[in-house]
C-alpha cells in the first residue's frame, strides 16, 4: 500500500552514471546517462529540489548534451569524486530520506565481491567500487544520525557476471569507501539491484531494462505527494520480470534487500517459476490476432505504432516497422498495455472487429487491467486534484457502491484507482469503477467533478455502453437529489458483543450503517479474547469506516457497560498504535429493558435534537438504589439523559434503574469513588455545547488522553442509544 504524505523537500539523492571508460568503445556503454536522467526526473517531480541531488557522470559525448540540460553542474563519476561524495559529503545532509542510484559496468571480482566499475578501468585493469561495503557505509558515521536520515533506498543497475579465468585475474580487489563500525544499526535500507550474483543486466533502446521498469512502477506508485510504497513497487517489478521470462526466456533476475524497513527485516530473492501454459497460449492468441489485422489492411502496422507512441509517451523499441512480437512485446511491458493495444487497433482499422479471442488473450495477460494507458494516467490525475475531503468522499461513494470492498487505507489515488480497476463484471457490464465515480459525482460538484464525468463518458463510450453509463447517472443523480432532501447520511459500524464466556470470552458480530442501508461484515460464533476482537475490528474498520467520522457503537450485555472499548488498540492502518476512541467516537449501548417501557425512550430521546449537555439531570450520588434511581427519573420523565458519578459497588443498579427508565444517554466516570468522579467529570462536561456532539467530543477529550494518560477524559463512558437505529434482526433458522 501506498504510504502517507511525505515532505519530499527533506530528501536528498546521490546519482551516478558511467558510460566512458578508459578502456575505449569495447568498454563504453550507451545507456546511464539517460536511466540517471529518468531517475533525476522522477525525482524532482515528486518535489525533491534539484540541489538536493548530486550527480556523478562519466558521459558518452553524444550523451553530455542531454545530461547538461537537466543538470549542468554534474561532477565526473571517477574514484577521486565518488569517495569524496560517499565519504564526506553525506554529512552535511539535513534530511530525512536518501536515494542513492549507480548505473554502469559492473563485475563479479576477487572473492566474489560485486565490483561497480569506475571511468579508470581499461581492459587490464578492472577499478570498481565495492557495491556492499556501499550499503555498508549508510549505517556509519559517514551518514551520521544528526543528518536526521532515517531511510535509505539504493538502486543499483549494473551486471554482476562472472569473468572468464583469465579476465577475472585482471579485476582489482574492489574499492572499500569505510570501515568505520556500524552505529545506525535501525537505519532503514531498502536495496534494489538488477540482476542477482553471476546475473547480467540488459539494455533496450540505449536505457537499462531494469531502471526503465522500476521507473514506472515507482511513477505508477507516486502521487499527491505520497511516498511510493515500495513493497508495492517492488512486487510490480518482479511481476514485470516473471512476465518477460515466460514470454520471453530471460534471464535477468532481479533481486532486494529490505533492513529494517518497517521494523522488518528480509531478503529475498526472485526466481522464474515454469511457464504457465495459459498465458503462453494467451499471447499466441493475441499475436495471430495483431498479425491478422496488421497484414490484412496496409498501413495499419505504422498506425498502431504511432498510436502507441502517442499512448505510452516513448519511442518505440526499434526504429525501423514493429514486426508484430515487437508490437505485443512493447504494449505488454506496461500497465494497461494490452488494452492500450486493442484500442489502438480499434482506432487504426474502424469497422473491422477485434475477435473476442483476443480480449480474452489480454485479460489472461494483464488481469484487472481495462483502461488504457492514458485514461488511468488521466484518473490518476483528476484524482490526485481532488481536495482531501473530497478524495475522502469518493472513497466512501465506492464503499457504498460496492459494499465489502477492500480499499486501500490513505486515499492515495494510483492504489485507490488499482483497486477499483481490478473490481471484474460480466460482459457488457458497467465496471465498477465507473459506477463509483458516478456515485461520488452525482453528489459532488466542481471542475474536478466535471472532469470526473467527462472521464467516465469517454470510458464507457470505448467499451460501448454509453447507455448503461448514462442509465446509472440518472440512478445515481436520483439518489443524490434524494439524500440531499432527507439531510446528512448517518455512518456507523454497529458491534455486537456476545456474553462474556470461559476466560472472558465473546463472540461478535459487525454491521456497516450507512442511512438505511445495512451490510454484515462479519459473524464470528466462536468465542475469541478481547485481543482476537480488537485485531479483527481493525482490518474491518480499516476497510469500512471514515477516521473521525464513523460512530462505532457496541451492543453489550449489561455486565459489560464498563468494558473500555473505547480504549482498545488500534495499530494495522498506521506506523502506530493508537486508541480505538482516539480515532472514532465510540459509544456503548445496551438493548435489555428496553421494550417493556419503549415509550419512555422514544420520548426522550425526542428531546436529544435539540438539548444541551446542560439539559442531562444530574443524578445524585447518593442515589445508589434502583427504585430510588427509578423514581428521581420518573419525576423527571423528559430530561434526555443523566450524568452519573455513583461509586462503582452501585452502579449495576443505577444501570437496570436508567435502562428500564428509557434513559437513551448516560454519561458517567469510571472512578471507584463518588468524590473523585464528581471532581473530573462535570469541568469535562463544560465544553459540550449541544447534546447531540457529545460523541464526538467525547473522541475529542480521549484523544487528548491518548497524548497524556493523566488527562480525565481517558474515564469517561458514554451510553448513546438511538431508537432509530437498531440492530438488524436476528436470523431464526431451523434445520429441514
Amino acid at each position: 500500500m501506498t504510504e502517507v504524505a511525505h515532505d519530499w523537500r527533506r530528501t536528498h539523492a546521490v546519482i551516478v552514471a558511467v558510460e566512458q571508460y578508459n578502456g575505449g568503445d569495447s568498454l563504453n556503454l550507451d545507456g546511464p546517462v539517460h536511466d540517471a536522467i529518468g531517475m533525476w526526473k522522477w525525482l524532482t517531480g515528486q518535489g525533491v529540489p534539484p540541489e538536493n541531488i548530486q550527480l556523478l557522470a562519466s558521459p558518452l559525448g553524444h550523451n553530455k548534451a542531454a545530461l547538461e540540460a537537466v543538470h549542468p553542474a554534474y561532477r565526473p563519476a571517477d574514484r577521486a569524486a565518488v569517495r569524496k561524495v560517499f565519504r564526506e559529503g553525506l554529512r552535511e545532509i539535513d534530511g530525512d530520506w536518501l536515494w542513492v542510484y549507480w548505473a554502469g559496468h559492473g563485475v563479479q571480482a576477487r572473492g566474489g565481491r560485486w565490483s561497480l566499475l569506475y571511468p579508470e578501468t581499461h581492459d587490464t585493469d578492472l577499478q570498481g567500487l565495492d557495491a556492499e561495503n556501499l550499503v555498508y557505509l549508510l549505517r556509519t558515521d559517514c551518514l551520521p544520525y544528526s543528518s536526521g536520515v532515517d531511510r535509505v533506498t539504493v538502486v543499483i543497475d549494473a551486471c554482476r557476471e562472472a569473468l572468464p579465468a583469465g579476465t577475472h585475474e585482471l579485476a582489482d580487489t574492489p574499492d572499500t569507501l569505510t570501515s568505520e563500525p556500524q552505529t545506525m544499526g535501525d537505519r532503514q535500507i531498502f536495496w534494489m539491484r538488477a540482476c542477482q550474483a553471476g546475473g547480467v543486466t540488459k539494455n533496450q533502446q540505449r536505457a537499462g531494462l531494469f531502471t526503465s521498469v522500476l521507473l514506472r512502477q515507482l511513477h505508477a506508485a507516486s502521487g499527491g505527494g505520497a511516498a511510493p510504497d515500495l513493497d508495492r513497487v517492488w512486487q510490480g517489478v518482479d511481476d514485470e520480470f516473471i512476465r518477460l521470462s515466460e514470454d520471453e526466456g530471460s534471464r535477468q533476475l532481479p533481486t532486494v534487500s529490505v533492513s529494517n524497513w518497517r521494523q522488518r527485516e528480509r531478503e529475498y530473492t526472485w526466481a522464474p517459476g515454469p511457464v504457465d501454459p495459459m498465458r503462453r497460449r494467451a499471447r499466441r492468441q493475441l499475436l495471430l490476432e495483431v498479425g491478422r489485422l496488421c497484414d490484412s489492411f496496409p498501413g495499419t502496422r505504422a498506425g498502431v505504432a504511432a498510436r502507441l507512441c502517442g499512448a505510452f509517451d516513448e519511442e518505440p523499441p526499434s526504429p525501423a516497422e514493429l514486426s508484430t512480437d515487437d508490437m505485443v512485446d512493447w504494449a505488454l511491458s506496461r500497465r494497461h498495455g494490452a488494452a492500450t493495444l486493442l484500442t489502438a487497433l480499434g482506432e487504426a482499422v474502424p469497422g473491422e472487429p477485434v475477435l473476442a479471442l483476443a480480449r480474452e488473450a489480454c485479460f489472461v495477460l494483464q488481469p484487472g487491467q481495462w483502461l488504457t494507458c492514458p485514461e488511468y494516467e488521466e484518473l490518476v490525475g483528476l484524482l490526485g486534484g481532488l481536495s482531501p475531503d473530497a478524495l475522502n468522499d469518493f472513497v466512501g461513494a465506492a464503499r457504498a457502491e460496492i459494499p465489502g470492498v477492500f480499499l486501500p487505507a490513505g486515499s492515495v489515488p494510483a492504489p485507490l484507482a488499482d483497486a477499483l480497476e481490478e473490481l471484474t463484471c460480466g460482459p457488457h457490464q458497467l465496471p465498477q469503477l465507473l459506477r463509483a465515480v458516478e456515485r461520488f459525482a452525482a453528489a459532488a460538484d466542481g471542475p474536478p467533478v466535471v472532469d470526473l464525468r467527462d472521464w467516465s463518458l469517454r470510458c464507457a463510450i470505448r467499451l460501448g455502453l454509453e447507455g448503461a453509463l448514462r442509465d446509472r447517472r440518472a440512478e445515481a443523480e436520483d439518489r443524490a437529489a434524494r439524500a440531499r432532501a432527507a439531510g446528512p447520511v448517518d455512518e456507523r459500524l454497529q458491534i455486537r458483543l456476545g456474553p462474556s464466556g470461559p476466560g472472558q470470552r465473546r463472540a461478535y458480530e459487525v454491521w456497516s450503517r450507512r442511512g438505511d442501508e445495512v451490510v454484515s461484515l462479519a459473524k464470528v460464533d466462536t468465542p475469541s479474547t478481547v485481543e482476537e476482537i480488537q485485531r479483527g475490528l481493525d482490518d474491518l474498520l480499516l476497510r469500512h469506516a471514515r477516521v473521525q467520522e464513523t460512530l462505532v457503537e457496541f451492543f453489550v450485555e449489561p455486565t459489560d457497560l464498563e468494558l473500555d472499548v473505547h480504549c482498545w488498540q488500534l495499530g494495522a492502518s498506521g506506523p502506530f498504535e493508537r486508541s480505538l476512541g482516539t480515532d472514532f467516537p465510540v459509544v456503548v449501548r445496551c438493548g435489555e429493558l428496553r421494550e417493556v417501557q419503549r415509550h419512555l425512550w422514544m420520548r426522550r430521546w425526542e428531546q436529544v435534537d435539540g438539548a444541551s449537555a446542560g439539559d442531562l439531570y444530574r443524578l445524585p450520588g447518593h442515589l445508589d438504589k434502583s427504585r430510588l434511581v427509578y423514581g428521581a427519573l420518573q419525576a423527571r420523565d423528559n430530561v434526555p439523559g443523566v450524568v452519573m458519578t455513583t461509586p462503582a459497588r452501585s452502579r449495576s443498579e443505577v444501570f437496570t434503574a436508567c435502562l428500564y427508565g428509557g434513559v437513551p444517554v448516560m454519561v458517567w466516570h469510571k472512578a471507584r469513588e463518588l468524590a473523585e468522579a464528581e471532581a473530573e467529570l462535570e469541568p469535562l462536561l463544560g465544553g459540550a455545547e449541544q447534546l447531540k456532539s457529545l460523541p464526538q467530543y467525547l473522541r475529542k477529550l480521549r484523544s487528548a488522553s491518548d497524548a497524556d494518560e493523566s488527562h480525565p477524559g481517558r474515564h469517561v463512558a458514554l451510553l448513546w442509544d438511538d431508537p432509530h437505529r437498531p440492530l438488524p434482526e436476528r436470523l431464526h433458522l431451523s434445520a429441514p
